[in-house]
């Protein structure tokens, strides 16, 4: 009987043991809490993101805005000088530049500043030539003085009108663009005038037969190329120095034939460059060019720009954007919103708290740092700004977003 109870007990444990492991086995490991569950095939759009991590990245909402917008030209330019901010310095004589110091590239210098002195050994045929540059001298003198008389008188009339169009503003019978636009022909007409009387300023004294013969600078500005140097040979007429002011610039950009009806005189333009991304300039039209051209069908169009601050610089591109003649109708939210998915534009829009919506839009023009939608979003709709990539990757792959935690 004992051998009996000898040979259960092992035999007994020995079951025991492997029902034990079976049950190990066998069990089913325990699903952590806080792990997400796995990735639908087709959420529609919806993704869930809970407060827990919206704080986390800090998400921030912005409110679509209803706005009536004038839909926009683009091209791209360069900046040029103005035609009465450029100066070629060239004697009406031959010599040789006398001992001094020459101004160097990148000076400032004013007008009516000596910038040279000539040494000349007229011959018989450059005294000929200061004969005839005299005369033409005398002909430019007498030409600008008549231009300027001309363009007092469109002075006088631009004040009158500007007068009358003030005394119609305050009696609200004209417009703040016509009020603008009158004010505007008089600072035009002041500023060509002021041009012609520092031209015929410019002009200085008829040369004459003098051993020396002085450079001045015709207008203000910076020096921006040097051709010669002292004691270097100067012919009559060639260049020796070039003065750019660069207190305004134009701003040269074709113009495709297609947007040429949908600009008008008063168009603002905005332009940016690569040098300076965060700044706008802000600049009016002034012409377009008669001419189409044959391969680009575009018109070149002239801009003026104030450069106060000098930072535009002669041969710069210039990305320009007008406003047209024209009206629509749009939705406007910050730039930052919008991703790219696979070709398209899309935006996160609030459901709830903790659920945001997937839209596809389609994008409008840029209007500083928002941009506007013409499909796909209503006015008052709540957009994810800061935190638009997050809910991307929550949507693309819910269980790898690291920020899925219940876990205080």
């Amino acid at each position: 009987m004992t051998g009996t109870k000898n040979r259960v007990f092992p035999l007994l444990a020995g079951l025991i043991g492997a029902a034990a492991i079976v049950f190990f086995v066998l069990r089913p490991a325990p699903v952590p809490e806080n792990v997400a569950p796995s990735p639908k095939a087709d959420t529609g759009g919806r993704v869930a993101f809970l407060m827990e991590q919206q704080w986390l990245i800090h998400l921030k909402l912005a409110k679509a805005e209803a706005a009536t917008i004038s839909p926009q030209v683009t091209s791209t330019g360069r900046v040029i000088p103005a035609p009465l901010n450029q100066a070629v310095i060239s004697p009406p004589v031959g010599g040789i530049i006398n001992a001094g110091n020459l101004p160097r590239i990148g000076q400032n210098v004013v007008r009516g500043q000596v910038l040279a002195t000539l040494l000349q050994t007229p011959t018989a045929a450059e005294t000929a030539q200061i004969r005839v540059e005299n005369t033409r001298l005398e002909a430019e003198r007498r030409r600008l003085a008549q231009t300027g008389t001309e363009f007092q008188v469109r002075l006088n009339l631009a004040k009158t009108e500007f007068d009358r169009a003030t005394r119609l503003y305050e009696r609200k019978a004209y417009s703040l663009r016509q009020l603008q636009t009158a004010e505007a022909d008089v600072k035009a007409s002041e500023a060509i005038l002021g041009s012609i009387n520092d031209q015929l300023a410019a002009l200085g004294s008829t040369p004459d037969l003098a051993a020396a013969y002085e450079l001045r600078a015709p207008i203000s500005g910076t020096i921006v190329k040097v051709h010669k140097s002292i004691g270097e040979q100067v012919a009559p007429g060639e260049a020796v120095m070039e003065i750019v002011n660069l207190d305004t610039v134009w701003v040269e950009a074709p113009i495709f034939e297609r947007d040429l009806a949908r600009l008008n005189r008063q168009s603002q333009a905005v332009f940016t460059t690569a040098a300076f991304p965060g700044t706008e300039f802000r600049g009016r039209l002034i012409d377009i060019g008669a001419v189409i051209d044959e391969n680009t069908r575009a018109a070149t169009a002239l801009f003026e720009v104030p450069n106060a601050t000098r930072s535009l610089r002669i041969g710069m591109q210039a990305n320009v954007r007008l406003n047209a003649d024209e009206q629509i109708n749009a939705v406007l939210i910050p730039k930052e919103a919008v991703l790219d998915n696979e070709g398209s534009k899309i935006v996160y829009v609030l459901l709830s708290g903790e659920e945001f919506q997937r839209i596809e839009v389609t994008l409008g023009d840029e209007y500083g740092g928002k941009v506007a939608i013409l499909s796909g979003l209503a006015p008052g709709q709540r957009v994810v700004t800061q935190g638009a990539y997050q809910l991307k990757l929550q949507e693309l792959r819910p269980a790898d977003a690291g920020a899925h935690t219940h876990e205080v």
